[in-house]
């Protein structure tokens, strides 16, 4: 009798288990209104994500609990969507999402984009969106150029509903000691009608400012503002506190970019967005380059546990790499 009980007890956790790990995987869209449509449902937040020949990103991103919209805009891109593909000298094309792409679930039910190189953008990229939690979801980026590049950056961003507000991690300035500590992102003169950077030093900045952002269409300016305390930032929703967490290691990622908040808002702050500056670095023709993101989704996230949860990232990363596997998932 004892062993009976015992075995059922063991079909119930190993049935547990994996019923979690399916309620983690991403799943296809039948009939979808465009290709390449992945949906998920944690439980604790739900959506879809896109990646078709027009775009990319999660266009659809609600809290379960709530019912709040994360991403801006069904038809907007959304969340971690990659945006632009640049260089010290060059500035390849104007929309990395509407790049030839194909997309897959892998066998743990993460999704997989891959973007073959081009004549017009001769750099392969490798994309893996997976959750870890079923409030966290982790996303690999992996480059590869065809050339030499230098001080290449993959330009990621995330469009977030109207009723978020921004923080960002930074360092105290060095006239006004202090400790880092997340900086609210309010609009005033001297920065009305820039985007703002947060590089993560001084060699960062001068990427910031190498004329990347004067080529093509829709050049942009910034305002440097403070450095990075870490590539850290928050999205609270200002009417329920959802809040949105999203980090990078500090290896992988040289600048946060953001819009100003401002009400009501102008042709900047209306972006609603928040963009990761990856990578930064030269790279030898045919070498491999990988960047690790993490998206966290809570209520009423403190800046204490937003610290918490990057230290915690941090720690899982450094162990992955300590295995071999150089941080690879």
């Amino acid at each position: 009798m004892r062993l009976h009980v015992i075995l059922i007890a063991a079909v119930l956790v190993v049935g547990t288990a994996v019923a979690d790990a399916a309620d983690l995987a991403f799943k296809p869209v039948r009939n979808p209104p465009y290709g390449g449509l992945f949906a998920f449902d944690t439980g604790v937040v739900k959506g879809e994500l896109r990646a078709d020949d027009a775009s990319q990103g999660f266009h659809r991103f609600v809290d379960v609990k709530s019912g709040t919209a994360l991403a801006y805009g069904h038809d907007n891109p959304g969340i971690l969507s990659y945006y632009r593909l640049l260089s010290a000298g060059e500035r390849w094309g104007e929309d990395f999402r509407a790049w030839p792409k194909s997309a897959k679930i892998l066998p743990d039910g993460a999704v997989q984009i891959h973007w073959p190189p081009r004549d017009d953008h001769p750099v392969e990229l490798t994309a893996t969106y997976r959750w870890r939690l079923p409030d966290t979801l982790d996303l690999e980026t992996i480059i590869r150029p065809e050339p030499d590049v230098a001080r290449v950056e993959v330009f990621l961003s995330s469009y977030f509903d109207k009723d978020f507000r921004s923080r960002v991690y930074v360092q105290a300035p060095r006239h006004a000691p202090g400790k880092p500590h997340f900086m609210p992102l309010d609009a005033n003169p001297m920065i009305v009608g820039t985007y703002l950077a947060f590089p993560r030093d001084l060699r960062a900045a001068q990427l910031v400012y190498d004329g990347r952002w004067e080529r093509g269409r829709h050049p942009v300016q910034f305002s440097v503002t403070r450095f990075l305390a870490a590539p850290l930032a928050l999205k609270r929703n200002i009417k329920n506190g959802v809040t949105v967490v999203v980090m990078a290691r500090p290896e992988d990622c040289f600048a946060i970019e953001a819009p100003y908040d401002k009400e009501p808002p102008d042709g900047v702050a209306g972006h609603c967005s928040l963009y990761l500056s990856l990578f930064g670095q030269d790279l030898k023709a045919g070498q491999t380059a990988r960047a690790h993101t993490r998206l966290v989704v809570g209520q009423d996230i403190a800046e204490q546990g937003a610290l918490d949860l990057y230290q915690k990232f941090l720690e899982e990363m450094e162990q992955r790499r300590n295995k071999g596997g150089g941080g690879r998932y």
